[in-house]
């Protein structure tokens, strides 16, 4: 959500940011060419594209605040228990957030380095 609250909103953006969100929390290692089995359409090419707009469009900020954060968690987990549905019960305190803080900061200098290796988008 952080990810696209004030971009244009499109298919594009959420296919990007869901895309960009899963690869900065995930402990596990997605490539592009996984998307290509969710979003049939695309080719990896495509999805790489995808990546490199969306990153450009938030201007390759991808930290997110500890404040933003939990202002989401628990605004989704209100909005669970309004429908019925239930959430893991890991709580986020102080030090998973510093974590997934770090996580995020390490990630958006791993995609920026990336970035400068692969050159301008064309």
């Amino acid at each position: 959500l952080t990810y696209v609250y004030n971009l244009p909103i499109g298919r594009e953006s959420y296919w990007g940011a869901i895309l960009l969100a899963s690869k900065v929390w995930d402990d596990q290692a997605v490539w592009n060419v996984d998307y290509c089995q969710i979003l049939k359409d695309m080719v990896v090419e495509d999805v790489n594209e995808l990546e490199r707009v969306f990153l450009e469009l938030i201007q390759f900020n991808i930290n997110v605040q500890q404040s933003a954060y939990a202002k989401y968690y628990f605004d989704l987990r209100s909005i669970a228990e309004q429908h019925g549905l239930t959430l893991p019960i890991d709580t986020l305190d102080k030090k998973r957030a510093k974590k997934l803080e770090a996580r995020s900061q390490n990630e958006e200098y791993d995609k920026l380095a990336e970035m400068v290796e692969s050159g301008p988008v064309k």
